[in-house]
């Protein structure tokens, strides 16, 4: 049965993401055959989906939800819906579903079913990696800081088996304070990898809560990483000149350099971040997308599926005893939420969770 009130949806203006915003009103069409009705309960907020809005044009984030009018987007963000309605093939009535989905109160979606739960095949989402795509089953019991490691867990999973794969001596996270480096340090810590974690001198003493790292170090400071010759640099940040300091520092020790994502605060707020020269290694750019494609191409869709279902109890058991949750009910009181988003406000121990109602 659809909702009498329909849905509603926050979106954003394509040229101007961060600062204009509005919640819109959509009619819901009837569920058919090859379709679900979810109603989406939680909704996770962080510097990510920032990103998704600054390039949602270059990397295709504004394609997967469309908007009521070209001029504006919608950000997608990572959740947990429940289905309400639709095609039973797919899914049954009261099921919760975790993935990527629109900022709104309820989406519909067309898909085809796999073991775990279904996948998208909406023209516009065609082109997506499967990770961007794939709804799958949880249990009703899963709580606001697991849902809010549920997006962080194939980042981790995935990028802690490449890491892995260098048998590196030391791995060096840029960022400590963001869910990808927390969550994969803790999967490398578990290897006996000896992990360094990088940040603003302001998030040291957060970083060192986590339980996550081996040392701790301000950026001012990073002269303090050991030469280990292995060393493996994974910049989260998207700071060229904290890249380039790396580099010169570690020397010859560094084996390998990660560009990971951008989730310094700088980039949005319109502060140009100067390319620096960065010595050798050359960086190579990591895409989890891609890399899970590659993996169940070499090994199997199941290989995949249990390096994140092990990664994935890990996490949960390390998040529910250092992580919060945050809670902001109503999509016109998410607007300041976002704010504190891009302006890199949020605690970084904490969970940002919409309840879009």
């Amino acid at each position: 049965m659809l909702p009498t009130s329909g849905s509603r949806a926050l979106e954003f203006r394509r040229d101007d993401p961060l600062r204009t915003t509005r919640v819109v009103h959509d009619l819901l069409s009837a569920s058919t055959s090859g379709n679900v009705l979810l109603r989406i309960e939680r909704l996770v907020l962080t510097f990510n989906n920032v990103t998704y809005a600054l390039n949602g044009h270059k990397l295709g984030y504004w394609a997967p939800f469309p908007a009521s009018e070209p001029a504006w987007g919608r950000v997608p963000a990572w959740g947990v819906a429940r289905v309400i309605d639709g095609d039973t093939n797919l899914a049954r009535r009261g099921q919760l579903l975790a993935g990527f989905m629109p900022m709104a109160t309820h989406v519909l979606v067309q898909a085809e079913p796999f073991p775990d739960g279904m996948r998208a095949t909406a023209p516009e989402r065609a082109e997506m990696h499967p990770l961007y795509r794939d709804l799958h089953y949880v249990d009703d019991r899963i709580d606001d800081v697991e849902v809010g490691v549920w997006s962080a867990v194939p980042s981790a999973a995935h990028l802690d088996d490449e890491l892995r794969e260098s048998s590196p001596t030391q791995v060096v996270f840029s960022s400590a304070t963001s869910r990808t480096a927390l969550t994969t340090s803790v999967l490398l810590r578990r290897a006996g990898i000896h992990v360094v974690g990088l940040t603003a001198s302001a998030r040291t003493a957060t970083a060192k809560r986590a339980g996550a790292y081996d040392e701790i170090l301000s950026y001012d400071d990073l002269a303090a990483i050991a030469r280990a010759p292995g060393t493996v640099y994974a910049d989260v940040a998207g700071r060229p000149d904290i890249t380039a300091a790396v580099h010169r520092h570690l020397g010859p020790a560094l084996a390998r350099s990660l560009r990971i994502g951008a989730t310094h605060a700088a980039i949005a707020r319109d502060v140009e971040l100067k390319p620096a020269p960065v010595p050798t290694p050359s960086v190579e750019q990591f895409n989890v997308g891609l890399r899970r494609v590659e993996l169940a191409e070499r090994m199997g869709q199941r290989h995949v599926d249990e390096l994140e279902r092990r990664a994935r109890g890990v996490l949960f058991a390390w998040a529910t005893g250092h992580l919060a949750s945050e809670r902001t009910v109503g999509l016109d009181q998410t607007r300041a939420l976002w704010e504190r988003t891009w302006r890199g406000e949020l605690d970084s121990m904490a969970v940002a969770v919409i309840i879009p109602n």
